[in-house]
């Protein structure tokens, strides 16, 4: 064999090499273990609420509540799932960190169990709690919108009976078209002509990964280093280098905090009435038809119209740079009104980061009560002081 044969030969390698990692793919979730504070009715941080809107949310697990005691599979917390008697059940939802490409193929993992117990009452009878002891299965959809059930990748296919935690695995093979967004739900086990009262219990979700990748160790590879005498160890904390900047790509600069600017109050943000020549820094536009249920951070989804005007405003101007502020009335304690108004404008945030806008253009604070537009002391002041600001933080060439 000459040498010339031999390089060809290696040429050949290093392209298909190339090739297949090219096909290869990691599509991570935000806060896969569904991680949260444990309360019923309340969707995990980065997950959307995906059930029918005249029942409650899917509840973070375990809190105490609904005689749910099983400790979580990885983290602190879980996401627990129910389907009722009236035909309704829960799901979640999320926009994925790259879509799902059709035609390829895809695996993904997930806990799940049952509670022996899910003690709640139902729509037909609010006086006597009843066990939603029944087993249910797990579906998982594709789509292009939270909630979007355009295609059905996979499911478990027998209901869940057993109460410890065990790993679910399933192939996604999209058929139809690329999806950006997956739905994990619960459901009745098929076919069925009653609709009945059952729970499922679902943790750490694992990332999904192309199917060329191994099932072994898919992300981190193991890699032998030699040992060293113990002597040569520096044990003193190392200091990463300090990165020197490109002069012809330099770094952004931080947001800009609007406590330090002079605002100016411009009302309601209508994107078709503001004129973006005429924007200044300084400028503050309140999201009036954005809403929130009492005490809660969650964003319904009446208000997704707004918050979806307000990602294309951003999305259209790529030069406007803005802080999300949050508000609340004048009642509850300093400290709680402190954490609630800053969940409210993080929450408006993440949205729209998950939608695409640049994480460097978005910042956002909870103000709690202490900037008041309005009397605390009627019910239509207390209103419009609870509220979410947008303000013009920087317009960047």
């Amino acid at each position: 064999m000459n040498n010339n044969f031999f390089r060809i030969l290696m040429l050949l390698c290093l392209i298909t090499t190339s090739m297949q990692a090219q096909d290869t793919e990691i599509i991570y979730l935000e806060n896969p273990s569904f991680e949260g504070q444990p309360r019923p009715g309340t969707t995990p941080e980065s997950w959307a609420d995906c059930g029918q809107m005249q029942e409650s949310p899917p509840d973070i697990q375990p809190y105490g509540g609904f005689n749910v005691t099983r400790p979580a599979q990885d983290g602190k917390t879980y996401v627990g799932f129910v389907t009722r008697d009236n035909k309704t059940w829960e799901g979640v939802s999320q926009r994925l960190s790259s879509p799902l490409q059709k035609g390829k193929c895809y695996k993904f993992s997930l806990y799940a169990c049952k509670s022996p117990t899910y003690i709640s009452p139902t729509k037909k009878n609010q006086s006597v709690p009843i066990n939603f002891g029944k087993g249910i299965i797990v579906r998982i959809w594709g789509g292009n919108n939270h909630c979007d059930r355009a295609e059905l990748l996979d499911k478990i296919e027998a209901p869940v009976e057993h109460f410890d935690w065990r790993n679910y695995k399933f192939e996604f093979n999209p058929t139809r078209a690329n999806y950006s967004y997956i739905l994990i739900e619960s459901y009745y086990k098929t076919p069925t002509l009653n609709w009945y009262n059952g729970n499922i219990l679902v943790d750490n979700a694992s990332e999904i990964f192309s199917c060329d990748i191994p099932d072994e160790n898919p992300i981190i590879a193991q890699v032998d280093t030699p040992k060293k005498d113990p002597k040569e160890i520096n044990t003193s904390p190392k200091k990463d280098p300090e990165p020197k900047e490109d002069p012809l790509n330099p770094k952004p600069k931080p947001n800009v905090s609007a406590e330090k600017l002079d605002l100016v109050d411009k009302g309601d943000f209508a994107p078709e009435n503001i004129k973006v020549e005429d924007l200044k820094v300084g400028n503050l536009f309140r999201l009036e038809k954005l809403y929130f249920p009492a005490d809660s951070s969650k964003i319904t989804r009446n208000s997704e119209k707004v918050l979806y005007d307000l990602y294309r405003f951003l999305r259209d101007n790529p030069k406007l740079y803005v802080e999300i502020g949050g508000h609340t009335n004048g009642l509850p304690p300093d400290d709680y009104c402190d954490k609630l108004s800053n969940e409210r404008a993080k929450n408006v945030s993440y949205y729209l980061k998950r939608e695409g806008i640049d994480a460097d253009r978005i910042s956002y604070k909870g103000y709690g009560k202490r900037k008041p537009i309005s009397d605390n002391k009627t019910v239509q002041g207390r209103n419009k002081n609870q509220r979410v600001e947008i303000i013009i933080t920087d317009i960047r060439e």
